[in-house]
């Protein structure tokens, strides 16, 4: 039997729950996405990483310094995902111009998005000093 009650939330209501507490569980909070599209689900992921990174490893205004975070800072990042049902990567590789324009060329709101695409096609790229960290989502299946 299911321990959980449905409930619509916003982004912000969903990540004040998840955050509430050190991570929990792979699928602990099983949301069901009211999205037309996957690059909609995408965008509310880069979003939710986004507001982890800020709240945990932020400064005073927010700032995130991806190259200053360990491998374990990370994983933790992850962690609040999978709880969520979804697993985060940041892949760091040199910022050097082919690196930069195959992440561009292929960033999620540039490519065509079709019945075949999975969520783990979609990247997104941020460049900090010499590093360019790809971020890319996939579903969490247990």
């Amino acid at each position: 039997m299911n321990d959980y009650t449905e409930k619509d939330l916003d982004i912000q209501e969903i990540f004040y729950e998840v955050t509430q507490s050190l991570p929990k569980a792979p699928n602990t909070y099983p949301l069901q996405f009211e999205l037309e599209s996957l690059k909609k689900l995408f965008e509310f992921l880069l979003q939710f990483v986004t507001m982890l990174c800020k709240e945990f490893y932020g400064d005073s205004n927010g700032q995130v310094n991806l190259a200053g975070m360990t491998s374990e800072q990370f994983e933790i990042v992850n962690k609040y995902m999978l709880s969520i049902g979804f697993s985060c990567t940041f892949q760091a590789v040199p910022a050097n111009g082919h690196n930069i324009n195959n992440t561009y060329n292929n960033r999620y709101d540039r490519i065509e998005i079709t019945h075949n695409t999975k969520l783990s096609d979609l990247l997104f790229g941020i460049k900090c000093n010499d590093i360019l960290y790809v971020i890319s989502f996939d579903k969490f299946i247990s």
